[in-house]
């Protein structure tokens, strides 16, 4: 698995309708920096299969963002991945930093 940092990240050179089917599927690109970046999770699932392809692997996850610390936080090392309702989207989650001080929204 490679988790990718949604705020941006580079792949291989796509043909023109892989490239359109990614851009309309939710991600930007940056020409000036060859970056792609998530722009809206609508299509996350579709994303992250087509992304996989490219990069010829099993499975592509993004890094979320500790919506406490600000820190990211990689899926595959989550001890509740299991139980997770909205694992490997690139949405906000809570770090095991946070979650083992016991820190809340209302301290952030």
């Amino acid at each position: 698995m490679i988790v990718l940092n949604k705020k941006g990240f580079k792949l291989p050179r796509v043909d023109r309708d892989t490239f359109i089917f990614l851009v309309r599927s939710g991600l930007d690109y940056d020409r000036a920096q060859g970056v792609y970046s998530v722009k809206n999770c609508n299509n996350i699932e579709k994303l992250t299969e087509t992304i996989a392809k490219i990069l010829n692997v099993d499975e592509v996850s993004f890094a979320l963002t500790c919506a406490l610390c600000g820190k990211d936080v990689s899926c595959p090392d989550c001890k509740y991945l299991d139980l997770c309702a909205t694992k490997y989207l690139p949405f906000q989650c809570v770090c095991p930093e946070c979650l083992k001080q016991g820190r809340t929204f209302s301290e952030s």
